[in-house]
């Protein structure tokens, strides 16, 4: 009786081009999921940088009138209110004029010192996927606090 290797060369035929097929799909699918968690890094760092500027030129953006000196101490003070940061978080976002909808969420002086930026956005990934069709949103919170030296 003689033993032929031909039915079992047939029975491989083919199977080397699904295991590149899968291979080419997985490597994709890799470098897809790369991609947009990098975007979405850079997105959520940028959301953070307009917000960290926005907090900063409003807790610079008091009126002079509102400057008081200490008798004592022979220090100056200022007093920031909520209006005031609200107008310069929108006046400093405004002349950056991002092509991002970038929405400011709140602007608020809780201490009279301190300017508290809260700003939102959609981020979309680069390539459209099934797992996030419409994207996610994420904000950013920046505080700054101003002052005399």
């Amino acid at each position: 009786m003689r033993w032929s290797a031909q039915p079992a060369r047939y029975a491989e035929k083919g199977s080397v081009l699904l295991m590149v097929i899968f291979g080419v799909a997985l490597s994709l699918a890799v470098i897809l999921g790369a991609v947009s968690a990098a975007s979405l890094y850079l997105e959520r760092k940028n959301l953070y940088l307009l917000a960290d500027g926005a907090a900063l030129a409003a807790s610079q953006s008091f009126a002079l009138s509102s400057v008081t000196v200490n008798s004592s101490t022979h220090e100056l003070a200022y007093r920031l209110t909520d209006a005031d940061v609200q107008a310069a978080s929108r006046r400093y976002l405004a002349e950056l004029s991002t092509s991002r909808s970038v929405k400011l969420v709140s602007a608020t002086c809780p201490d009279g010192q301190t300017a508290e930026v809260r700003l939102d956005t959609a981020w979309q990934p680069p390539v459209v996927s099934m797992f996030l069709p419409q994207g996610i949103r994420i904000d950013a919170t920046a505080r700054a606090r101003g002052g005399f030296r």
